[in-house]
């Protein structure tokens, strides 16, 4: 079986780090693979390290017919069964072949970026709902988790980050939107004296956040440290998890504290919500109450046993059900339903 996976995307951000882990772990899988990617010397080098010698194209956001024709000559050279297409603006890049074309579906999609797609994957259920609502044949589009290999993950020096060693540090992963719900992250570490706060991520609203911790006196507290490929590091050396989005249909920072082994308290949204049992593998707190959140969070840091517990159970339950051993082989099995639908005759033109 031979995949071509092509991404133009951004130096950092949560499809191209999902991009990234997943063709890492197909690799360690002996996958025939071919890696196309919009220049960018960093993303090589990850992948590099991935033993992975990605083709870097230009992916320039207009008229850019050169792109286009050197990927479509590398699908011909390559000849894959599946083009697995990452973004959109790649999606309608991909030229008829012999095999067949999976294009992602991210937080958002347009109709018109995925009519050359025989099919479609999402990492949500919510994601698949919107799509198949949007007229998309539900037998043509399936749910595939992220997949998340920690393997050993060593954690960060606190010091890199001018974090006492000893502090109460909590980390937030997540898009830096209007949605993000760090102001009432914000206002729960302003009412808790020496916790630190990590924020991993990016978006939109970034500097009004950062601005706001200003505002309210946390900001020497505070590092926004930006999208990081290595933040399962950052969450390793962190007491706890928060995961106070509004608008999370993945739960992609449950799974990742869960890997690491660390607590986590979650805002009852839809995404991360649905992961969590209460008091058993992770807190729920409602949405964009402070008071409440600062209570958890007192309460997790000053009940260790009980945060060890919970710590285990989402340990246990990610190595059982979300982990890449479980995850893979939901991949390998939609790559060979459309490696067999393939290979069945076309239909007859009338």
């Amino acid at each position: 079986m031979k995949i071509l996976h092509a991404m133009s995307g951004n130096p950092a951000g949560g499809t191209e780090l999902a991009f990234e882990r997943a063709v890492s772990a197909l690799a360690r899988e002996d996958l025939d693979q071919r890696v196309v990617i919009k220049a960018d010397s960093d993303r090589r080098a990850r992948l590099s390290s991935a033993e992975i010698d990605p083709i870097e194209l230009p992916f320039r956001a207009r008229l850019d017919f050169t792109s286009k024709r050197r990927l479509n000559n590398e699908i011909a050279s390559y000849a894959p069964d599946i083009v697995m297409s990452w973004t959109p603006d790649v999606s309608v890049q991909v030229g008829q072949f012999s095999g067949k074309h999976l294009g992602y579906i991210g937080r958002e999609f347009q109709a018109t970026q995925i009519q050359s797609c025989d099919h479609l994957f999402a990492a949500s259920q919510k994601r698949v709902d919107r799509v198949i609502a949007a007229g998309w044949p539900k037998d043509r589009i399936s749910l595939l988790p992220h997949i998340i290999s920690p393997g050993t993950v060593k954690s960060i020096d606190r010091k890199t980050l001018f974090t006492p060693e000893k502090a109460k540090l909590i980390v937030v992963v997540g898009n830096l939107d209007p949605e993000s719900g760090l102001d009432i992250v914000f206002g729960a570490v302003a009412r808790i004296s020496e916790l630190y706060l990590w924020v991993i991520g990016d978006g939109s609203a970034a500097q009004d956040l950062q601005d706001k911790a200003l505002m309210i006196g946390i900001k020497p507290r505070s590092r926004f440290v930006g999208w990081r490929y290595d933040a399962l590091s950052l969450i390793s050396a962190a007491d706890l998890v928060v995961c106070p989005a509004l608008q999370d249909d993945i739960g992609s920072g449950v799974l990742e504290a869960w890997a690491c082994g660390k607590p986590v308290i979650v805002a009852d949204s839809v995404g991360p919500g649905l992961l969590i049992s209460h008091r058993e593998n992770g807190v729920l707190v409602p949405m964009d109450d402070t008071r409440s959140l600062a209570e958890a969070i007192k309460w997790v840091m000053q009940d260790q046993s009980f945060a060890e517990r919970m710590a285990k159970a989402g340990f246990e339950l990610f190595n059982q059900s979300y982990a890449a051993s479980s995850v893979l082989p939901q991949y390998m099995t939609v790559f060979k339903q459309l490696v067999e639908e393939a290979k069945l005759p076309s239909a007859p033109t009338q």
